[in-house]
């Protein structure tokens, strides 16, 4: 009868695996409490500023001011004043007033006038009063400025006129008195010019209209349906450019200053409506440097597949090879601050360890990554007792090294949902013009739901509200 030789080699091989397996240590440590600081993300309110540019059309500014002098524009019902010039006068507007011409800030003007007046003639106290009538063309010009309580102002000053129909009297035959109106004009011009003033303080104002503007700035306004995102606006103050012309067109900016963030969850509440803003401050220029933060919404379902694929049966040898241990499963989930990886591993070790790290976007890697990466407290006495070996950080090492979530298309896609949204009409009338220049990390925050990495995007966002 043969026997079955077994090789001394084999043996000796399942001799010394079985005392490695009986020798092989367990751990099964207390894990970290799952806890987090926040229950959804809003990303730190930034400092931005929002240019809100505004064209207005000569034409406009025609039809304001023609609705604003209408009819009678001037009377002087005195023979006595102005150092007795026994002269009355009524002023109409003959019609529409026009504006010739613009520089800067300041515009030439025209307002055809029809004039009714009655002059005194005579002599040694006997006066006769003539009545006359006759149209011309009065000229000036003005410089419109906006007050810091938003009051409109304008300084006008006389530009000449031109007559249309020269003033003459009858006395048996027409005697022109042009050079005698034509001074009493220029006494009066100033006068005419003063009330062109008044009317306009009285009438205009663009105040209504800014406060249109800041109150849609202030709605909240959805820039990923999908991850529910919002952008919400807090104007805080607002300044003004100098008015210049162009063209047929008068151009100015105002620029909000305010708080941006962004919101992730149901929709923000929308703030109450302001009846009042604060005063205006006039500036040379506008700063045009709006910054949001962009999220990444990693699940905490997502993360755990990604490490599984990156460590699952990844084999870990210490001390030369004496000590061996496999990755069989893990999970993740978060610690305040932190990121722990829950890692069941067999081999010399057997049982759960418990690494955490700090999650922090990598724009080098273009991921969420780990720092500060270690075995939690309680993993580390036990393992000191048990397996010292473990603690030479070999392994956490390459964990820290080799652990990435790639968040770099998400990113461009919050990029491309912002710029969408600000390119857009978000409210009737309202409508935001505006583009990302750059995109640089932030902060990564831990919910109970997912890992959220928060890139700071700066650009430029214009607001236009029509009737502006």
């Amino acid at each position: 009868m043969n026997k079955l030789k077994t090789p001394v080699w084999l043996l000796v091989t399942v001799f010394f695996s079985a005392v490695t397996y009986t020798k092989a240590q367990k751990a099964n440590p207390e894990a970290p409490v799952e806890q987090y600081l926040q229950d959804s993300v809003r990303v730190q309110k930034i400092f931005s500023n929002i240019s809100i540019p505004f064209d207005i059309s000569m034409n406009d500014i025609e039809k304001q001011i023609n609705g604003t002098l209408t009819g009678l524009i001037y009377e002087d019902n005195s023979y006595t004043d102005d150092g007795n010039d026994n002269f009355k006068c009524k002023v109409w507007k003959r019609s529409n007033i026009l504006i010739t011409a613009g520089t800067n800030d300041v515009f030439d003007f025209t307002v055809p006038i029809k004039v009714w007046a009655e002059k005194g003639i005579g002599a040694f106290g006997l006066m006769k009063y003539i009545p006359i009538e006759f149209e011309m063309n009065l000229k000036f010009s003005t410089r419109f400025t906006i007050r810091p309580d938003w009051a409109v102002q304008t300084f006008t000053t006389p530009n000449g006129y031109e007559w249309v129909t020269k003033p003459k009297i009858n006395i048996g035959f027409d005697v022109p008195i042009d050079f005698i109106v034509g001074k009493i004009i220029d006494n009066n011009h100033s006068k005419f010019a003063k009330s062109i003033d008044d009317a306009v303080a009285k009438n205009l104002t663009i105040k209504p209209y800014v406060i249109q503007a800041w109150n849609a700035a202030s709605q909240p306004y959805q820039v990923s349906e999908e991850y529910r995102t919002w952008v919400k606006i807090t104007p805080l103050e607002i300044y003004m450019t100098p008015l210049i012309t162009a063209g047929r067109n008068v151009r100015s900016a105002l620029g909000l200053k305010a708080y941006t963030e962004t919101i992730m969850g149901e929709h923000p509440n929308n703030p109450l409506p302001v009846n009042n803003i604060p005063n205006l401050k006039l500036v040379s220029n506008i700063p045009n440097d709006f910054q949001v933060g962009l999220m990444s919404d990693v699940p905490f379902s997502e993360a755990a597949l990604v490490a599984k694929k990156m460590f699952i049966g990844k084999t870990y040898d210490f001390k030369d090879g004496k000590y061996k241990i496999e990755i069989t499963d893990l999970d993740i989930y978060g610690s305040n601050e932190f990121l722990v990886i829950k890692t069941d591993i067999k081999g010399s070790l057997k049982g759960t360890v418990y690494i955490k790290g700090i999650p922090v976007y990598s724009p080098v890697k273009k991921s969420i990554v780990l720092t500060n990466t270690q075995f939690d407290i309680k993993t580390r006495n036990i393992l000191a007792k048990a397996a010292a070996w473990l603690l030479e950080g070999k392994m956490v090492k390459m964990i820290e090294d080799e652990y990435g979530m790639p968040v770099d298309e998400l990113i461009t896609y919050a990029k491309q949902n912002v710029e969408s949204a600000m390119n857009s009409e978000y409210k009737k009338g309202v409508k935001l013009s505006g583009k990302i220049e750059s995109v640089l990390p932030d902060k990564v925050y831990l919910t109970p739901s997912s890992i959220v990495a928060v890139v700071l995007a700066k650009g430029k966002v214009e607001l236009k509200v029509d009737g502006l």
